[in-house]
């Protein structure tokens, strides 16, 4: 378990808003990588602009210990999500539906629900952040943001591969009977958790 006091979470827009912010963070995402390469392209090519857009805020776990080193990042988005209630239990349903519509035509629920765009610890860091561990800085900072705001759901959007899914599932996300397709053309599902 990576310790409280070993590392902070820098906002992006924060660091962009300071003088030198921009060659800081490619300073800091040039030392980035990540075993899925369209996460580690987004860190350190669309991130800026994704921020600048205001279409997502990117969070950067760093070592306090060591130089500003990136452990990780998040990327986190507020977006419409569609349940079908079919796929959610009674409590479920109820506590869903305080946040969102229902929708007739689909037989479903609309809510606003947070989206964890990106995930990816830094595999070239010296320092391990565990998949566990970063989830669960995301989940506080979800939490946090929920709390300001309003709503209890977050969700993310991934490859069906069974290690990735089976992590999921581990941090307590289900899975929708949604099927997606990447800009890629890769299949995608979603899964959600309630905070």
């Amino acid at each position: 378990m990576l310790q409280e006091n070993s590392f902070e979470i820098i906002h992006l827009f924060e660091l962009l808003s300071m003088e030198g912010g921009e060659s800081l963070f490619k300073e800091m995402a040039d030392s980035f990588s990540s075993i899925n390469k369209d996460v580690e392209i987004f860190f350190k090519e669309k991130a800026v602009q994704s921020c600048k857009l205001n279409t997502s805020s990117t969070y950067i776990i760093v070592s306090t210990n060591r130089n500003l080193e990136v452990l990780g990042y998040f990327t986190l988005a507020t977006k419409m999500l569609t349940i079908k209630l079919s796929t959610l239990s009674k409590s479920e349903q109820k506590t869903i539906n305080r946040y969102g519509y229902y929708d007739e035509d689909s037989d479903s629920l609309k809510i606003p629900a947070i989206l964890i765009a990106q995930l990816s610890r830094n595999f070239s860091s010296k320092i391990i952040l565990s998949g566990s561990d970063l989830m669960d800085i995301i989940l506080k900072q979800v939490k946090s943001i929920l709390n300001l705001t309003s709503g209890k759901t977050v969700f993310l959007e991934c490859e069906k591969i069974k290690n990735l899914t089976d992590f999921y599932e581990s941090q307590h996300f289900k899975f929708l009977d949604t099927k997606l397709l990447s800009r890629d053309s890769k299949e995608l599902i979603q899964m959600y958790r309630l905070i």
